[in-house]
């Protein structure tokens, strides 16, 4: 977390700014940044199609829009590295990212992004976990039982989806390669579906605490998954929740109204809220790079353990 010094300075800066803008309520935006960007461009990783994303934004884009005076697009693309890559060349201004992709997308920026808001679980706790979901009439009671099967991961950004089931299952000397055949689905609702179809015997996803949030959720949401068809093999330990990242280079007034703004969608409409948080929540709150230190650490690991298996 932030250390006492940093809160108490950018307390000490948010109000020279709320004081130099006039007399203000607390449910005031601080404002003035909207000259320089009259346009906030928002980035959300696949982890539905383009077309679904787009639909499950759009009253969140207009809510935006209306509350901070500036008009607000949305950016996707068919990867994660897209929307990384958009964030870190300046493309974007803010994106919604997995934990892992925040912390490539740190380290690729040399600390350029910040995590900024993250969902909260409906009983006040964070974080989610990785598991392998079977069609719940298979034959497999166990990860060990799918031992030499189809198991998809989904992306090699994701961390629920790649990063985490590649160290843990490394770590348990049973490399994902290795002990499964895994290709890649291409996405977690496609990871799934392949279950379902038959396609894969098992795949990699994300959920958290009684489904509340994750891929399964918004299957659920959707139509796509009826809960009773799959059944849980394995779960990781809990990973931090996905965060929106804002770049770190936009004024601190914008950066300020924008956590606002996220902050109080549960207290304007909760369908906002857990449109953006993909899932059942108890609304938004502050996050920072230290609660996804761990993650960052495995993601470090990760990209080392890449780049020695491309000299071998």
């Amino acid at each position: 977390m932030m250390n006492g010094i940093a809160r108490k300075g950018v307390t000490a800066c948010l109000a020279v700014l709320a004081m130099a803008a006039g007399p203000a309520s607390a449910d005031d935006f601080i404002g003035g940044w909207q000259k320089k960007y009259p346009t906030v461009k928002y980035g959300v990783i696949p982890v539905e199609t383009q077309g679904q994303t787009t639909k499950s934004m759009d009253a969140f884009l207009n809510f935006a829009q209306k509350e901070t005076g500036a008009k607000w697009e949305l950016y996707t693309a068919t990867d994660y590295s897209g929307v990384m890559n958009a964030l870190i060349a300046g493309q974007i201004h803010i994106a919604w990212l997995s934990g892992f992709s925040y912390c490539q997308t740190h380290m690729d920026s040399k600390g350029g992004v910040e995590p900024l808001v993250a969902a909260q679980e409906p009983d006040g706790s964070m974080g989610y976990n990785a598991v392998i979901v079977v069609k719940e009439d298979s034959p497999y009671k166990t990860f060990e039982d799918l031992k030499g099967k189809v198991v998809a991961r989904t992306d090699p950004l994701s961390g629920s989806g790649y990063l985490i089931p590649t160290a843990a299952f490394r770590q348990m000397g049973k490399p994902v390669d290795e002990y499964y055949q895994s290709p890649l689905s291409g996405g977690h609702p496609q990871a799934v579906l392949g279950v379902l179809r038959g396609t894969y015997d098992g795949a990699f996803t994300w959920t958290s605490k009684n489904d509340n949030i994750g891929n399964l959720r918004q299957m659920m949401n959707k139509g796509l998954l009826k809960r009773e068809q799959i059944r849980i093999v394995w779960t990781s330990p809990q990973l931090p929740s996905p965060p929106v990242v804002i770049r770190k280079d936009l004024p601190l007034e914008m950066r300020a109204d924008l956590e606002k703004l996220f902050i109080r969608l549960k207290d304007h409409d909760m369908a906002l809220a857990e449109s953006v948080a993909q899932g059942k929540t108890n609304g938004m709150v502050r996050v920072y790079h230290e609660d996804y230190r761990l993650i960052c650490q495995a993601a470090e690991l990760e990209r080392a353990a890449r780049k020695q298996q491309r000299k071998n």
